[in-house]
């Protein structure tokens, strides 16, 4: 069971989210801002955050990004320690795209220090969607993230599923986004922070579904159903209407028989 399904089980931003995102799969752009916290937000990223920053900022106005390529957990750690303020409410930590999935163990490390340095203040993370990296998938590193965001109450966005289901939001290398993947990754992140304003409990971003898909068929209406008597009364009229006109039919030609005179022998006068 992914991240997804087990979160927004649990969520009420987790489920409201799911038709909000569904109808906004790709966007140029998050198309409302949303109401930010008033004392302010803080992103520690890598460069999945260097893309989305713009998108972050047009949706959440005032939100503080710090962002650099190739930035592991461990110093994006580093980074918050000194970047923290006593007005930051939410911190958004969604690294780990750049660390070892051969050692999950350290990731989990360091969002134990995240958590540390959080104090009661709430956290975002973020599923990983890469290639696996010397044979070794990125799953251990998504089941540190979902174990962390269980115990700590911190909401997830589910960047994992979302390139699962839309394999185009990414670019040749399977890291890095479109322009279209870092909107999307952007409105993730935003509707995280939302939770952590709204003040409910975890949750588990849930992904878009394909914009490219078919809706699926309108189920067909129910069949009508008539008691036994009444079907065969529907019946027996149906029959009735059906045989009429021939009846009408073979009356009208017995009388019309019956009305003329014999057939003249032929040769009579």
């Amino acid at each position: 069971m992914n991240t997804t399904t087990k979160k927004a089980a649990n969520s009420i931003v987790g489920k409201l989210t799911a038709g909000i995102l569904a109808t906004a799969a790709v966007l140029p752009a998050p198309a409302l801002a949303l109401q930010a916290p008033p004392d302010g937000t803080l992103v520690i990223g890598d460069s999945l955050e260097v893309g989305s920053g713009p998108y972050l900022r047009g949706a959440l106005p005032g939100v503080r990004v710090d962002a650099e390529k190739g930035r592991t957990s461990s110093q994006g750690v580093r980074v918050l320690a000194s970047r923290l303020t006593p007005s930051d409410q939410v911190i958004v930590f969604p690294l780990g795209t750049n660390d070892s999935p051969s050692n999950p163990g350290a990731l989990a490390a360091d969002l134990a220090a995240v958590r540390q340095l959080a104090g009661d203040r709430c956290i975002v993370v973020a599923t990983i969607a890469r290639p696996p990296v010397g044979g070794v998938s990125v799953a251990g590193l998504n089941r540190v993230v979902e174990q962390f965001a269980g115990q700590t109450g911190a909401q997830v966005a589910d960047w994992h599923t979302v390139v699962r289901s839309i394999p185009s939001v990414l670019g040749r290398d399977g890291v890095h986004a479109t322009g279209e993947g870092y909107s999307l990754r952007a409105s993730l992140l935003a509707e995280a922070v939302q939770g952590c304003v709204l003040g409910v409990g975890p949750s588990g971003i849930p992904a878009p579904r394909n914009p490219r898909a078919r809706p699926p068929p309108e189920p067909a209406p129910p069949a009508t159903t008539l008691p036994l008597a009444d079907l065969s009364s529907a019946i027996a009229s149906a029959l009735t209407r059906a045989v009429a006109p021939i009846a009408g039919a073979l009356h009208a030609a017995g009388t019309a028989a019956t009305k003329a005179g014999p057939e003249p022998v032929l040769g009579a006068p």
